[in-house]
């Protein structure tokens, strides 16, 4: 029911106050939704124009960063507890990554789909 949606809306915006202006937008629109289609359209736009063409600062960086890095690597007794926290939670991320990449491809959460069990 639209009236109980636009209610659940509202507690939102009640408990959440940074939803607030979302939740505002929502139950008073100010524009078409061809028009609010358009604004994010030209967002998406604007997000990737800029995501690419600051992409060769951001490499940059990272070569500044490398040294620092291996440093750290090639000396691990001189790691703080902070860094290796930090070090262990890249890791966990990397490695739940690559868990999810490997479920998506198996088309499974647990194993292989072996298909049809031949009878011999």
């Amino acid at each position: 029911d639209l009236r109980e949606r636009m209610s659940f809306i509202s507690q939102l915006a009640t408990r959440f106050p940074g939803m607030a202006p979302a939740a505002n937008a929502v139950l008073k629109p100010s524009k078409s939704l061809e028009a609010a289609g358009q604004d994010i359209m030209v967002q998406r736009f604007a997000y990737w124009y800029r995501y690419l063409t600051t992409y060769g600062d951001t490499i940059a960086k990272a070569k500044t960063q490398f040294p620092v890095v291996k440093d750290k690597i090639m000396a691990p007794a001189e790691l703080t507890y902070r860094e290796l926290a930090v070090g262990s939670v890249c890791g966990l991320q990397i490695y739940g990554a690559y868990v999810v990449g490997e479920m998506l491809g198996r088309k499974s959460i647990i194993g292989y789909n072996q298909g049809k069990k031949a009878h011999h």
